[in-house]
């Protein structure tokens, strides 16, 4: 071997591994952000936002007021910055990204409203209970008051959200798998939570440039209306009709970027649970039940977030199938 060359060869090898460490280091890892005064605290995998939890409280005027009465989570596109839910303001300003509430919530006696939360009713958080994230994933809890309109705390809430990303055949290659979970905790007997499927229950609400060109479409499992239209259900007149789907997908444009979002319900959730969608992007759905003190209600839900071209039902099938299994 030329002697000048062998020299050379342990520094080109030091310089290899020195690449593969560096390559390897640089994989992006999910973070927390949080900015307490903003009252945001932001989800990063690297530089790439995913998650954005809301939760600041502004009472200068009505409409601020309004506008931070309850929490939520909005969603970014994976692969891309553009925000694909909605916050406060455009069509139906109620409407917030990853949202709970009931429009019907019966205790001492009286009836107040956690969906609009347009008569003083409030969610408020009250602290972190937990932040992690690390290279796979990232959760985080809430402790979240329900206030109402007397200024007394009903419920208190533990918020879950954790998410990941999995690899898929469009887009970036990855998507979002964000798992959303909830105990719902009486702190006042006996509550009731009541209303219908247009205004109760978890649901998500894309970005108004949805409603703007009434975009969304749906794809749902076999045994149901399989129209890409929304399919839309009065509980006045059919309140027995689209129950019980487990999952349920909406694919829509923000701009010239497609993004798909899957519903997934755990099967241990009340039934029937009424399913709603609209053109205008939201969905989900909603159950009426009732939590003691003694007796707290759990929710589980998961939400998958793709950007390309929408998966197949299949695909989608085979995913949900995953979660269920996962869950037994």
């Amino acid at each position: 071997m030329n002697g000048h060359l062998s020299r050379l060869l342990p520094a080109f090898a030091v310089l290899i591994g020195l690449a593969g460490a560096s390559s390897q280091a640089a994989d992006p890892e999910f973070t927390w952000i949080d900015d307490a005064e903003a009252g945001v605290c932001d989800l990063m995998l690297g530089d790439q936002p995913v998650l954005r939890y809301v939760y600041g409280v502004d009472e200068s005027s009505d409409e601020a007021a309004f506008d931070t009465a309850k929490v939520f989570h909005h969603v970014y596109g994976p692969g891309s910055d553009t925000l694909i839910t909605k916050g406060p303001g455009g069509k139906y300003p109620h409407h917030r990204g990853l949202y709970v509430g009931w429009n019907k919530t019966t205790f001492d006696g009286k009836t107040q409203d956690f969906w609009h939360c347009r008569n003083g009713e409030v969610q408020r958080h009250v602290e972190f209970v937990e932040r992690e994230a690390n290279a796979d994933g990232a959760s985080m809890t809430a402790l979240i008051h329900w206030i109402d309109k007397e200024g007394e705390p009903v419920i208190e809430e533990q918020r879950t959200v954790a998410a990941s990303r999995f690899e898929t055949d469009a887009g970036p290659g990855y998507g979002w798998q964000i798992d959303w979970s909830t105990e719902i905790h009486s702190l006042r007997g006996e509550i009731i939570l009541d209303g219908d499927r247009q205004h109760a229950g978890f649901q998500f609400r894309a970005a108004q440039y949805v409603a703007e060109t009434d975009n969304a479409r749906y794809i749902r499992p076999e045994g149901f209306p399989q129209q890409p239209e929304a399919y839309q259900v009065d509980d006045r007149t059919a309140p027995d009709e689209h129950v019980d789907l487990g999952w349920l997908a909406m694919t829509f444009e923000v701009g010239d970027e497609r993004f798909t979002a899957e519903y997934f319900e755990d099967p241990s959730m009340p039934s029937p649970s009424r399913y709603s969608e609209r053109p205008y992007g939201r969905f989900g759905a909603f159950f009426t039940t009732t939590v003691t003190e003694d007796e707290p209600l759990e929710m589980r839900y998961r939400v998958n977030v793709t950007a390309g071209d929408p998966p197949t039902q299949e695909a989608i099938q085979a995913r949900y199938d995953a979660y269920v299994d996962a869950e037994e």
